[in-house]
């Protein structure tokens, strides 16, 4: 039987998950809720593109095809405007948000939630409220397409292949911190090649790349995007699984909970962490400001000061 991915939110968001998915061709169904955010017009359009191939079915109905999803994508809900603040778009997509929730519990839903959302740290621990569902059903894609972009540049940089660097990109959508100090080549660490004379890879390079990275992940390229989504799927259904930079549920304290990206383990079972990150002193201390304001935001939503 194929596994069946919901996908769910605006329209335009919705277009580009699905056509995502088509690309990949994986044995899988694709399914579209008739909700107020459904777009006949847009679903014909993707149809006629399923068509086109051989493994995967397209569908739509209603909120009972989510009984029985093994995934649910959630996409964003709304574009967020030029001027407007994350306080208010979030404030703004929260009633939605919370009933696309309710609406997928309503029916039964047990499997797999993704979020591909704007500001999905905060949507993935709100999904975890409104939900109830295991912490290890729920995860962001997060800074993974930030991750493959920055390996992609640096195998380039060093001339090797696509095994030979692993690096990481973990924190969130609002701060991006690049983890040079668990960045490797081979079984040497990145860094060792800056203290080296025998390479000609420094401190102005790595700049470079991380200058290169915001410009490339600041266009939210549909292209990256696809390729994120494609390894997401296959690392759920097909394969043994995925070690990568993926926005999840953490312990902030004994009492609170914070979603943010950092190395962890994507499989059949969902998300798990492996172990805790060594990050260098700096990356930490960045990596610690970055859950102290997704924390107090949260509080701000949980007080009402946002989205009451």
């Amino acid at each position: 039987m194929k596994k069946r991915i919901v996908v769910c939110g605006g329209m335009n968001s919705v277009y580009e998950t699905v056509f995502s998915c088509l690309l990949a061709n994986f044995p899988i169904e694709i399914a579209l809720i008739k909700d107020d955010l459904f777009d006949q017009a847009t679903f014909d359009q993707l149809a006629s593109a399923a068509d086109l191939q051989t493994h995967v079915d397209l569908i739509s109905g209603d909120a009972s095809l989510l009984k029985t999803a093994d995934l649910l994508i959630l996409t964003d809900i709304m574009p967020q405007q030029e001027k407007q603040s994350k306080a208010d778009y979030v404030a703004a997509a929260l009633p939605h948000f919370r009933a696309l929730i309710g609406t997928a519990m309503s029916q039964g839903f047990a499997g797999k939630l993704c979020l591909l959302q704007t500001y999905d740290d905060i949507f993935t621990y709100l999904a975890w409220k409104f939900s109830g569902l295991p912490k290890a059903n729920i995860f962001g894609l997060g800074t993974f397409t930030d991750t493959l972009i920055l390996e992609r540049l640096l195998q380039k940089r060093l001339r090797v292949g696509r095994h030979d660097v692993r690096a990481y990109v973990v924190g969130n959508s609002d701060h991006k911190i690049i983890a040079w100090s668990r960045a490797y080549l081979g079984a040497s660490p990145l860094l060792s090649l800056v203290a080296s004379d025998t390479t000609d890879f420094d401190t102005d390079q790595m700049q470079q790349l991380e200058q290169q990275l915001t410009l490339i992940a600041d266009s939210k390229q549909m292209a990256t995007q696809t390729l994120s989504l494609q390894l997401v799927i296959r690392a759920l259904f097909f394969e043994d699984g995925l070690i990568s930079t993926f926005t999840a549920l953490h312990h902030f304290d004994d009492k609170q909970q914070v979603a943010y990206s950092t190395p962890i383990y994507l499989s059949d079972a969902g998300v798990r962490m492996l172990t805790t990150v060594s990050l260098a002193e700096d990356e930490a201390s960045e990596l610690t400001a970055v859950k102290q304001a997704t924390r107090d935001f949260l509080t701000k939503i949980e007080t009402g000061q946002i989205g009451a």
